[in-house]
């Protein structure tokens, strides 16, 4: 009998790195806009806004406690490449977490918040 093979496994860094930073933001994103101004809509813009900061956010601020999360969870997956000795998943692994930096550190995390009700 044939194996069915499962296209969303996640076996791979870049795999949960464009899990964590591209789907589900973008989920949480397309709820808090189409939702609008209700409560929900409310909930998740709030929530799209907290996890760009408190989970995504590779820019370590420890005054505001941002940045903790988004340091440890790409060099969590980077050793976790480098431990499979996996390093084509490593390099671009380290593209996505370049671009993420980019994203960040060109603020644009706040153009993406204005279309979204608080």
């Amino acid at each position: 009998m044939e194996e069915k093979k499962n296209i969303f496994e996640l076996k791979k860094s870049w795999h949960w790195m464009v899990y964590i930073y591209v789907v589900l933001p973008v989920a949480m994103f397309v709820l808090g806009w189409l939702m609008g101004d209700n409560d929900m809509g409310k909930f998740f813009s709030g929530l799209f806004h907290a996890y760009n900061l408190y989970v995504m956010n590779p820019i370590f601020n420890l005054d505001k406690k941002m940045g903790i999360i988004g340091i440890l969870v790409p060099l969590f997956l980077f050793g976790w490449a480098v431990k499979r000795k996996d390093f084509i998943d490593l390099a671009i692994s380290a593209g996505i977490e370049a671009l993420v930096v980019v994203y960040f550190w060109q603020e644009w995390n706040y153009l993406l918040i204005r279309p979204l009700h608080f």
